[in-house]
């Protein structure tokens, strides 16, 4: 039996199997560190399958118990096999590789997650306008806001229908500005929000709770000075402000999304 032969394969084995728990384990960190969305949801869980480090553990482990314990057969049956001078500048190469291998694979990772947030906003963006083109009469009545038990119980019921034409919208609102106690705010109308037939009525409960940019940025929309939609990804969540005029009136529909997971795999 050639000894030399099977320490040279073990040895291959082990460092293969070594490099890529250790690529594992870094592509692992920089996913959850930053909140990376980039595959599917099956081929994610797959990913995150704590096994496949295990079983790399220990495949790692058995490989070296191996190799050593060839190694010292094989100084016993055939020392004068091993070479006296070893070229070290053979090593520097595949260590150059391995380092700038890793800064590639994060910034593949950055430009996976950016191109699925960029396939979810022109996915919503589309939908936005395809829902707002075939759906004029129901948004006509949205757009002549006027607070009151009516508008609520009205907008509710609108939302609600249009909520369900399309999957790709889990949440609709419609925003409006107004004012309580001499107050400008906004007030949202539709989402998640469940009422119950005998609860009180009260614009403080619509009240629509924005970051100081996003209400720049209504302010802009309802002032006619900003007529652009606004989308923004983060961990995972996806807004699309989207302002748009049916019958002469303004108005700001809101979309909203969470996925787990991002929208490139199998």
């Amino acid at each position: 039996m050639n000894h030399d032969l099977i320490i040279k394969i073990t040895n291959r084995v082990s460092i293969y199997a070594t490099g890529a728990l250790i690529y594992w384990i870094f592509v692992f960190l920089t996913i959850m560190v930053f909140d990376l969305k980039i595959f599917r949801e099956r081929m994610t869980e797959m990913f995150f399958l704590s096994l496949l480090g295990i079983f790399a553990i220990l495949g790692g482990a058995i490989v070296l118990n191996v190799m050593s314990n060839l190694s010292k057969i094989s100084a016993a049956v055939a020392s004068s096999h091993q070479p006296e001078n070893a070229s070290k500048s053979k090593t520097k190469w595949p260590l150059l590789l391995v380092l700038v291998s890793f800064p590639l694979i994060a910034a593949c990772l950055f430009a996976g997650h950016e191109l699925s947030a960029q396939r979810k906003k022109t996915l919503l963006v589309g939908s936005a306008e395809r829902l707002i083109s075939e759906n004029q009469p129901a948004l006509a009545s949205l757009a002549e806001y006027k607070f009151s038990p009516e508008f609520v119980k009205s907008a509710g019921h609108t939302l609600n229908i249009l909520n369900k034409i399309d999957k790709n919208f889990p949440e609709v609102m419609v925003i409006a500005p107004d004012t309580i106690d001499g107050k400008a705010l906004f007030l949202g109308f539709g989402g998640r929000r469940y009422r119950d037939d005998d609860e009180k009525i009260e614009k403080s409960a619509y009240i629509y709770s924005t970051s100081r940019d996003e209400r720049d940025y209504l302010s802009g929309v309802f002032a006619g000075t900003e007529g652009s939609y606004r989308f923004r990804a983060e961990k995972g969540n996806y807004q699309l402000y989207f302002p748009t005029t049916v019958g002469g009136k303004k108005m700001v529909l809101y979309f909203s999304d969470f996925q787990r997971y991002g929208k490139f795999g199998s």
